[in-house]
């Protein structure tokens, strides 16, 4: 397996994306076109009949469940397909990945201290090497759960129009609401893990506009990781839309650092993940649903429970009702939360000059 691995350059790592990304899609889409009268595995059938990859996710996504595994793709993988445009998603894809499947947290163990290597006369014993070592717990994991919906008369749509559409809903509905709070600031909760950059004191932005400016900002977070002990070789940089575009125009191609654009950064704001920094952890397969009866309280923010008994009673709103409105309700259910493994391997700069 690591002698295959090895042999596959990027655009097969690439091309291999893309083909789980088009099989996801249409398992998901063959399960929201799937009424009380057809079933998900003959649209399918009709649409794809060589998709096996989108056969096993469908097997494995729809209830009662017909496989005792996922076998084309583990739980780590589906969410990054989901929304491939997530800046959050494509940080975890590139950091340590860790199943959550019967446990409840993960200590994961990072370097404090390194000695230096010494040099020992011939016939001298050898010195012990004691590594200094601190641990981050990861987890609890916190449920995920993305509400999206779509007219009806997708159902009259051809099978490929229909995962279009739904792929894109989906993709967007996910990718706003991971980013905003992945790299938030907010400390954990009952209801979701702490943003990445919660504790982070922003270091200064560089006073210099264009490449001098980015230079120096780059660099000054490069020299806060390695000050505080961690390697910056291949830091990941997420920023906000205006500097990730004006990043890479101006590094030039022979920057090779990924670089993330995310809505989730304020204007000004950059920010760099060192390799091995970042823990995403998963658990679980995915569960994927539609339907045409559901009523939902559209609200992307703040959703509340349709109605609640009180002084006085409340009622969300707007709710509305699929059945009513002619609309098809795609639920998408996970496991997963993150944390920073390595004090120092993340670093900030706001309102840079560039």
């Amino acid at each position: 397996m690591l002698a295959v691995m090895r042999n596959l350059v990027p655009e097969d790592l690439n091309r291999n994306g893309t083909a789980q990304r088009r099989s996801l899609t249409r398992a998901l889409t063959a399960i929201t076109l799937a009424g009380t009268t057809r079933s998900a595995g003959a649209i399918l059938k009709a649409a794809w009949p060589n998709d096996d990859a989108a056969g096993l996710i469908l097997r494995a996504a729809v209830s009662p469940t017909l496989t005792a595994n996922y076998p084309a793709f583990a739980s780590v993988s589906v969410l990054p397909n989901l929304a491939p445009q997530s800046a959050a998603l494509r940080l975890f894809n590139a950091s340590l990945a860790l199943d959550m499947a019967g446990i409840n947290t993960v200590r994961v163990p990072h370097a404090v201290t390194v000695p230096s290597p010494v040099f020992v006369p011939e016939g001298a014993p050898a010195p012990t090497v004691q590594v200094s070592l601190a641990a981050t717990d990861v987890g609890p994991v916190r449920k995920i759960l993305i509400l999206a919906a779509v007219s009806s008369e997708l159902e009259n749509a051809t099978p490929e129009t229909a995962s279009a559409v739904v792929g894109r809903v989906l993709s967007n509905a996910a990718t706003k609401s991971l980013d905003s709070v992945a790299f938030g600031t907010a400390a954990a909760d009952s209801a979701k893990p702490a943003g990445l950059l919660t504790g982070i004191t922003p270091l200064a932005a560089s006073t210099e506009t264009g490449i001098n400016g980015v230079s120096q900002d780059v660099g000054a977070m490069a020299g806060a990781m390695a000050a505080a002990g961690v390697d910056p070789e291949g830091m990941i940089l997420v920023a906000a839309p205006q500097q990730a575009v004006a990043l890479k125009l101006l590094a030039g191609p022979k920057f090779d650092n990924q670089i993330f654009g995310t809505l989730a950064l304020a204007e000004g704001t950059v920010a760099a993940f060192a390799q091995g920094a970042v823990a995403a952890a998963f658990d679980g397969t995915p569960s994927i649903e539609a339907s045409k009866e559901a009523v939902v309280h559209f609200e992307d923010t703040t959703p509340l429970a349709i109605s609640t008994p009180g002084s006085p009673n409340t009622v969300a709103a707007p709710t509305r009702s699929a059945f009513q409105q002619d609309m098809l309700i795609i639920r998408v259910r996970a496991k997963a939360t993150w944390g920073v493994i390595a004090p120092g391997g993340v670093q900030v700069i706001q309102n840079v000059k560039w």
